[in-house]
């Protein structure tokens, strides 16, 4: 069976403001009854479900978040950068994740927000380096210090919630730490070093349920890359990695392997798993090689491993998934219009029946106005032009509930 491993980049936080009267009041109401009483509260029992998308540099980022809003999702996910937040140690710029968050909470939507990237100052990297922000920081420390840091400022009592009195309150859903880890491309092109990368998971989650006890704390999403023992997926067994790429479930054994137990609450994950035509359901049929079926059903798989090492009882998040959609002569894997409606469907009813699943978010909104040829700009379940294709709608039925539950 054909099979396309993807990884999908993320954008940095951007600018504009929000504040209403009418927000005091809201506010107050969410603070007496509580998360469960959110407006439009489409939330599964297993976790938030949204949108991985890129308010930064849009245009119209209010009506780019009311967009994930009006689909019926109860959260976005996007990443604070660290090396924007933070170009000179000790001194912060919070303007871009604060106008996420404001904008996110003005449109009912709690963030899941990725820590990533790092200041030279913290890699020692050179910023003619052209990946220098993904290289990691040489000091763990200083990586969980930032972290701590977004925990304390958008976390319950925060001081963003202190300067911001007339928003309604919708604490963050989590913090994920770093994106795609075990591929080359978010790990400053070298190598993947998941001994490394343990580490700074285990500073960061010291140093975030120190600063906010009830914060969520997610392993990074783990990009797709070939099968367990094959990422190469040839056929033949191997070590599970090369330069370019480990293969998610060799990594996550590998942070087990570092100690990782104990340092994380779930695990996040990208089931990317499409090819040019595909139809929903060979997407998701049973593949050694597609992360959608190394969550559960491959003989090693993230829910084994995660049993294996006593969590069984932590969630499985998926923070990104999708497929782009195919216009006239394109060239790249793509699927139809009615085919990622499809893929809508069947993974979110697949996703509610699974007991160990968690948060759910689909890459990404809106279509992003790069080259009509890049597939990277077909991922939306909306258009560049605003005009919602038949997936918009199939979130709408999948992810809306009665304001009874």
């Amino acid at each position: 069976m054909p099979f396309v491993a993807m990884s999908r980049r993320f954008g940095t936080v951007a600018l504009t403001g929000l504040v209403a009267l009418a927000g005091l009041v809201a506010t107050i109401g969410i603070w007496l009854r509580g998360p469960s009483s959110y407006p439009h509260s489409a939330i599964f029992s297993q976790g938030p479900v949204g949108y991985s998308a890129h308010v930064v540099g849009q245009e119209d980022p209010a009506r780019y978040v009311e967009l994930i809003e009006n689909a019926g999702a109860t959260s976005l996910r996007t990443d604070v950068s660290w090396a924007s937040v933070e170009p000179t140690q000790g001194r912060f710029n919070w303007l871009g994740p604060d106008e996420v968050v404001s904008q996110a909470a003005s449109h009912h939507l709690s963030v899941l927000m990725v820590v990533d990237t790092s200041p030279a100052w913290a890699s020692g990297a050179s910023t003619l380096h052209g990946d220098w922000r993904w290289l990691p920081p040489r000091n763990p420390a200083a990586y969980g210090a930032f972290a701590a840091a977004v925990a304390a400022r958008y976390g319950a009592g925060g001081a963003f919630w202190r300067e911001h009195p007339h928003l309604p309150w919708y604490p963050p859903a989590g913090i994920e730490l770093w994106n795609e880890e075990n591929i080359t491309m978010f790990w400053g092109n070298e190598s993947p070093n998941p001994t490394a990368y343990a580490a700074m998971v285990k500073a960061a989650y010291a140093s975030i349920k120190q600063a906010n006890p009830r914060m969520t704390v997610l392993i990074g999403g783990l990009a797709s890359a070939g099968g367990y023992d094959d990422v190469t997926c040839s056929g033949r067994k191997s070590a599970g990695h090369d330069h370019a790429a480990w293969n998610e479930l060799n990594y996550l054994q590998a942070l087990y392997s570092n100690g990782i137990h104990g340092y994380f609450d779930a695990v996040a994950w990208h089931s990317y798993n499409y090819w040019r035509g595909a139809t929903a359901t060979k997407m998701l049929a049973y593949n050694r090689c597609s992360a959608w079926s190394q969550m559960a059903s491959t003989p090693v798989s993230a829910r084994s491993l995660m049993d294996s090492h006593g969590d069984a009882g932590k969630r499985l998040w998926i923070t990104e998934t999708g497929a782009p959609t195919c216009v006239p002569n394109a060239t790249y894997a793509c699927v139809s219009p009615a085919q990622q409606a499809d893929l809508v469907a069947a993974e979110v009813q697949q996703w509610k029946s699974f007991p160990w699943a968690g948060g759910f978010y689909w890459y990404d909104i809106r279509d992003d106005s790069g080259a009509v040829t890049d597939e990277e700009s077909h991922f939306g379940t909306v258009s560049s032009a605003n005009s919602p294709k038949p997936s918009y709608y199939a979130f709408q039925d999948a992810w809306r509930t009665s304001p009874e539950g």
